[in-house]
């Protein structure tokens, strides 16, 4: 074969590359995700278009993510109209999602295969390497959420996740893909705001062992000088099963489990109590949708996470959970006063309803809730995202 041929061939095979990748390159992003790609350019640029994606928008863009979430072993829930739903076969026990014990009234066999997602931020799925439903929540994107990403890494490493005190739903898994960061959390089923429903046959002692877990975990977060800030009502915390002691004697106590740190902050150790102030609001308050405490309406003034916190716990309590014996109906006023001056710490809350269950007999205890005012429909379902 003549050099003036093997030059031909060379120049003929590199010009044929040329073209290969060139048209390669000017495949459209649509076409490159099928092939296994997530493209960034097809997803919200912030944290706030993320959380306003709904309907086919919301569909599209957990569809780009697929590739990217099936690499770190995720397969996302079919969805139907207004809901996520898990086709499969229980998973194995993980330590976290357990079965009320009631065979006939069982509301986590029920529900464990169902999620609705309530914004464009968390998306149910399956970890196929573990075997285990995760709720998988976007926690940073375009800049925004890296004191939520702190906070929640912090909680969820060692020695803080080792704590049997921090009541916190941990991360179980991460993913980084350029500015967007992705965290996997458990599954739960059922929150304390709807366990005190008259239905779920839960007990006033039930209910306060949940509480004071509750108080646990607070405390926990203020002795590390971390605010929760903006959600810290009752269906922010999830419960591993129901007692429903009401029906069925049960001789272990479901763990409960705060979430939703969205908007909370951390001080320094070594700062002073003034510089452990907020001065902007934590959320909107027109379309909050929740009670406000009286320190955020109106022009904000410098003011404490801490005791806006305890208002919030205590606000919630008092509307919905009276137990129809003074000495606790009272405290929970007492944690809602409306000057934050007035208001206990979550060290005080935890010490007095300890105190409070060592000194009285479980059998005044065990009786149905006396007075209920049932939840709104919005609050009422146990599928809220974690975080």
């Amino acid at each position: 074969m003549s050099i003036n041929h093997v030059s031909y061939s060379y120049v003929h095979l590199g010009l044929l590359t040329v073209a290969t990748l060139a048209c390669l390159l000017s495949l459209p992003p649509r076409s490159l995700r099928k092939k296994g790609i997530t493209c960034r350019s097809n997803l919200p640029a912030d944290m706030e278009k993320w959380r306003n994606v709904e309907d086919e928008e919301y569909d599209v863009t957990w569809d780009e993510l697929r590739p990217l979430l099936e690499q770190h072993g995720f397969r996302l829930w079919r969805r139907g109209p207004g809901y996520q739903a898990q086709d499969g076969a229980h998973t194995p026990c993980d330590n976290f999602l357990f079965l009320t014990t009631d065979k006939i009234r069982n509301i986590s066999l029920v529900r464990w295969n169902s999620f609705l997602s309530l914004n464009g931020l968390s998306h149910a799925a399956r970890s196929v390497n573990a075997k285990r439903d995760v709720i998988l929540r976007v926690l940073t994107a375009g800049g925004q959420g890296q004191a939520h990403l702190r906070i929640i890494r912090r909680l969820s490493s060692p020695p803080d996740i080792l704590m049997s005190n921090n009541h916190i739903l941990p991360l179980i898994h991460e993913i980084v893909y350029q500015d967007i960061v992705i965290l996997a959390f458990p599954k739960l089923v059922v929150n304390l705001h709807e366990s005190l429903d008259a239905d779920k046959a839960n007990t006033v002692e039930d209910i306060l062992h949940m509480v004071v877990q509750a108080f646990e975990g607070v405390a926990y977060l203020h002795r590390n000088l971390i605010g929760h800030r903006k959600d810290l009502f009752l269906n922010n915390i999830m419960v591993e099963w129901m007692p429903t002691s009401l029906q069925v004697r049960t001789m272990t106590r479901p763990r409960v489990y705060i979430i939703d740190f969205e908007t909370a902050v951390d001080f320094a150790e070594d700062s002073a109590n003034s510089e452990r102030l907020c001065l902007e609001h934590p959320f909107g308050p027109e379309d909050y949708g929740r009670q406000i405490a009286p320190e955020l309406n109106g022009e904000i003034q410098p003011y404490c996470p801490f005791k806006l916190d305890m208002w919030q716990l205590g606000s919630n309590l008092n509307n919905h959970f009276r137990t129809g014996t003074l000495e606790l109906d009272q405290f929970w006023s007492c944690m809602a006063a409306p000057a934050p001056k007035d208001r206990t710490t979550a060290d005080d809350a935890l010490a007095f309803l300890d105190g409070y269950l060592r000194r009285t007999p479980p059998s005044e205890l065990h009786r149905p809730i006396p007075y209920i005012i049932r939840p709104m429909q919005q609050f009422k379902q146990s599928h809220f995202t974690p975080a």
